[in-house]
């Protein structure tokens, strides 16, 4: 697909400037977007409060083994249970920094979210957790803003901007749109810098890359479609890519900036590479990732890795509520490797389909997302975090959007997301490994 130089039109469309159009459908673009958040929303909280007042915990896996005190008043209920995991690490930097020969697995953790948790708190009082909810939840609700109005800027088409939306925000691991995690932050940055790019706004597209780039490594990577952009309105007259070009390469100063935060406080500037050791990755192919993913190749703990069925084993065995909740059951889940199988090919064959039904900026952002975790595999669990880590891949929900077109499938493939989204909400917040 082609993308050519933005029309008054397609300005319009996309802004909801246009005079011609009715005042109730350019409220539509607000509105719509606010409806798909506030259902997100609810269908997370409450199982999630709800988990934390009638569930039994699993142990908890906090920083370095210390667990925090509960938050007390109305942020007990609602912050906690979406704190955990790496909730709880960009508690610890924003209270604390990098600093800390002894804790340089705070590397692993880039710093835009916790430095805005930590001016957060100063300025509000709060705790950081409670700013890092909040602005995890409002940073997922400019970036459906956005993104309603990039789909309907290339591809011109209502319906399946609306799809693309109800299939991110209902996603089974779409929680993490709402924890204390960088998915909303990175998605509402990296949507923006493309949306300002393709409306012709090079250098404000351009400082918001460098946002994206201090939330996720993969943030750099925003470079790729910039110059696809480039290339599809140029080519080869170079002279005119000038000065595009210079923005265009704003991502590389994240890791830069990164890199000389980590040599101040911890004396090595490339830690946030050397830090994967400790959460067990190493170099593979993608095909023999994919392979650990299917059968056994490490036992680290006692916990092999590679997909196991135990779970549906037992609950064929015994379909009762009693197995469902147990804790033996639920960490049978947590640990199968169900789910980062599923899911990982789930989105390599969107990726493919992708090829031709998406834009090609678009692709080349989804591309690396997709295979770099493949050839950094964990022995913990070779597709580790995949499910998460897939949530920002817009692209490829505009293409899962295009296949649920027909609604004898929608409608199945909801009930199916839902029911998985407020199960897996359960699940983390009663620290059972969910991705």
């Amino acid at each position: 697909m082609t993308l050519s130089p933005l029309s008054n039109r397609a300005r319009e469309r996309a802004s909801g400037v246009n005079g011609r159009t009715r005042r109730g459908d350019s409220a539509e673009l607000w509105a719509f977007p606010l409806r798909v958040w506030v259902i997100h929303w609810l269908l997370v909280q409450i199982p999630a409060t709800y988990a934390l007042r009638f569930g039994t915990p699993n142990t908890p896996s906090p920083p370095y083994g210390d667990l925090p005190a509960s938050l007390t008043g109305l942020a007990h209920w609602i912050v906690e249970p979406l704190r955990n995991w790496d909730g709880l690490w960009y508690r610890l930097i924003a209270l604390e920094g990098y600093a800390g020969g002894t804790q340089s697995a705070k590397a692993a953790f880039w710093p835009l979210l916790p430095g805005m948790m930590r001016g957060g708190s100063i300025v509000t009082g709060w705790t950081p957790e409670t700013v890092g909810y909040l602005l995890a939840n409002l940073a997922f609700l400019g970036a459906l803003l956005v993104l309603y109005r990039l789909i309907l800027l290339d591809f011109g088409d209502d319906p399946l901007a609306r799809r693309a939306l109800w299939a991110l925000a209902l996603f089974p691991t779409a929680l993490f749109f709402s924890a204390v995690y960088t998915e909303s932050l990175f998605l509402l940055l990296s949507v923006s810098a493309l949306y300002f790019w393709r409306r012709d706004m090079l250098w404000l597209a351009g400082l918001v890359s460098i946002g994206a780039a201090l939330t996720r490594s993969g943030g750099v990577f925003l470079i790729l479609p910039f110059l696809a952009l480039l290339w599809d309105r140029y080519r080869g007259d170079w002279r005119a890519w000038w000065p595009g070009i210079i923005p265009a390469f704003f991502p590389t100063l994240g890791p830069a900036l990164f890199a000389a935060l980590l040599d101040r406080e911890q004396g090595n500037w490339n830690a946030f590479i050397d830090v994967q050791e400790q959460w067990n990755r190493y170099s593979a192919t993608p095909w023999e990732t994919l392979r650990c993913a299917v059968a056994t190749c490490h036992i680290l703990g006692g916990e092999p890795d590679g997909v196991s069925w135990v779970w549906l084993t037992d609950l064929r065995n015994d379909p009762s509520w009693g197995t469902f909740t147990s804790t033996e059951w639920r960490v049978s889940v947590a640990n199968s490797d169900t789910l980062e199988l599923v899911v990982t090919v789930l989105f390599l064959v969107l990726a493919v389909l992708g090829l031709k039904l998406l834009p090609v900026y678009q692709t080349v952002w989804v591309l690396p997302a997709l295979v770099i975790p493949l050839l950094q595999p964990s022995e913990v669990h070779a597709l580790m975090s995949m499910p998460r880590f897939v949530l920002v891949l817009f692209p490829l929900f505009i293409v899962l959007a295009k296949l649920l077109q027909p609604r004898w499938l929608r409608i199945p493939w909801t009930i199916v997301s839902v029911t998985l989204l407020v199960a897996l909400t359960a699940q983390f917040a009663l620290w059972y490994w969910v991705s």
